[in-house]
C-alpha cells in the first residue's frame, strides 16, 4: 500500500510512514471533501408546492370565468370570491414557505459567522502532519498576499449553495499558498478550512498556479478554502435571505387582506 499523504509505498507491517512519519490510520484515510452540490430540502419541495397551488389558482380562475358566461350576477360574484379566497391561500402559503427559508438561510449563515476558528502559525501551515489532520475551522493572518488569474466554482457546506471564488496567493514564510476567497474580500485574515493534500476538487487548480510560477515548489501542496469565511460571503447570504423574506413577507400579507378584504362590511 501506499501513503495518501507522500505516496511512499509502505509495508503491511509498517505502524508509521518511513517518509512522513503520519501513522497508518492517517496515512491511509481517504481525503475528506467538501460537500457536494445539495440543494436545501424545502427548496426542493417549493417547485412541488408552487406548480399544484398555481394549478389550483388557475383552475378556480377557470371555472369562475366558465360559470360567468352562463349565469347572472349574483353568481359571478359569489364565483369571484371563491377565486379571492384560494388565490389567497396560494399567497399565504408561498409567503410561509419563503419566510422559512429564509430563516434556515439565515440561521446557517449565522452558524459560520459565528464559528470559533483556531489560529495557525506559518510553521504549522509549512508542516505536512499539521496540514494532513488541522481543526476544522482555521484563521491565519497574513503579512503578504498577490492575485492569481484564476476564479473557481466551489460549493459551501450545510447546501449553502455554489459561489465562484477569487483565488489569490497569500506568503507563509518562504512559501506561497493557494487561498479561494469570496468576492469582495478585503483585509489580510483568512477564515475556513484547509482542503487535503491531493484533494480532487483543489488539485486541478494548484497543479495551473504551479505552472505560472518560476519555482513550482514554492507553492504548498494544498488549498485554504475562506470563501465561507469570508465577511463578503457572509453579507451576500444575509441580504439574499433578506430578500427571500421580504417576498414572502409581502406574500403572506396580501394573501391575508384578500382573504378578509370585505368581510368587515
Amino acid at each position: 500500500m501506499r501513503c495518501k499523504n507522500c505516496h511512499t509505498v509502505m509495508m503491511d507491517t509498517d505502524e508509521i510512514c518511513v517518509s512522513c512519519h503520519a501513522t497508518v490510520a492517517s496515512a491511509t484515510a481517504g481525503p475528506p471533501a467538501l460537500e457536494g452540490p445539495q440543494m436545501n430540502g424545502l427548496w426542493m419541495l417549493l417547485p412541488m408546492f408552487g406548480g399544484a397551488l398555481g394549478g389550483l389558482a388557475y383552475g378556480a380562475v377557470a371555472a369562475a370565468h366558465g360559470s360567468n358566461g352562463g349565469s347572472g350576477g349574483t353568481s359571478g360574484g359569489a364565483n369571484w370570491t371563491a377565486v379571492k379566497t384560494i388565490l389567497a391561500v396560494v399567497l399565504i402559503i408561498l409567503g410561509g414557505l419563503f419566510m422559512v427559508l429564509a430563516f434556515v438561510h439565515i440561521n446557517t449563515t449565522m452558524q459560520v459567522a459565528q464559528r470559533e476558528a483556531k489560529a495557525a502559525t506559518p510553521a504549522e501551515l509549512r508542516t505536512r502532519t499539521y496540514v494532513s489532520a488541522p481543526p476544522a475551522w482555521v484563521s491565519y493572518t497574513f503579512e503578504e498576499s498577490k492575485p492569481i488569474d484564476e476564479t473557481v466554482t466551489r460549493h459551501r457546506n450545510s447546501r449553502g449553495g455554489e459561489v465562484e471564488a477569487q483565488c489569490i496567493m497569500v506568503r507563509v514564510e518562504t512559501r506561497w499558498m493557494v487561498a479561494t476567497v469570496a468576492k469582495g474580500f478585503e483585509g489580510n485574515e483568512l477564515v475556513g478550512q484547509i482542503m487535503p493534500i491531493d484533494s480532487p476538487t483543489s488539485q486541478p487548480l494548484i497543479d495551473r498556479v504551479k505552472k505560472q510560477q518560476d519555482d513550482p515548489r514554492s507553492i504548498l501542496p494544498y488549498e485554504f478554502y475562506a470563501v465561507e469565511g469570508c465577511p463578503s460571503d457572509q453579507q451576500f447570504r444575509y441580504t439574499v435571505a433578506g430578500m427571500i423574506g421580504g417576498i414572502g413577507f409581502l406574500s403572506f400579507v396580501f394573501g391575508f387582506y384578500l382573504a378578509f378584504a370585505g368581510k368587515r362590511k
